[in-house]
């Protein structure tokens, strides 16, 4: 006899954790609370046999470069901004995630390091 399966909140990914807030925002832009969100890749790859760079982030005083945007950003309903970057347990946003976040916070944002969606929940709405 087998087990019953167990989500263990330990053994989530990065990618599990974004897919559940995803799915959490899908959620508030059905109840109007969210107008639009995405989820970035960086770096670049080769397309017909050319480098091309998935973005260029371009902040005040440093050069571009394409690390460090959030895992997650997008708007609320009334246009304030939001950022998140996702990690697992025990993971810490890089020194340039880090920048990017104090940038979006500087600008009046909401910038935050998150690790499941009631972080983004707490983070966003303050639920």
């Amino acid at each position: 006899m087998t087990e019953p399966f167990r989500l263990h909140p330990g053994t989530l990914q990065e990618g599990d954790i974004q897919a559940q807030i995803i799915d959490y925002l899908r959620h508030e832009q059905a109840r109007d609370r969210v107008v639009w969100f995405e989820r970035s890749n960086g770096g670049g790859g080769r397309v017909a046999g050319r480098w091309v760079w998935f973005y260029r982030l371009f902040l005040l005083g440093r050069e571009p470069v394409s690390i460090g945007k959030a895992d997650i950003t997008g708007m609320l309903a009334g246009g304030r901004f939001f950022a998140l970057e996702v990690k697992k347990r025990g993971k810490k946003a890089t020194a340039d995630q880090r920048e990017y976040l104090e940038a979006v916070a500087s600008g009046g944002g909401i910038a935050a390091t998150v690790r499941s969606f009631q972080d983004a929940k707490r983070e966003l709405f303050g639920e």
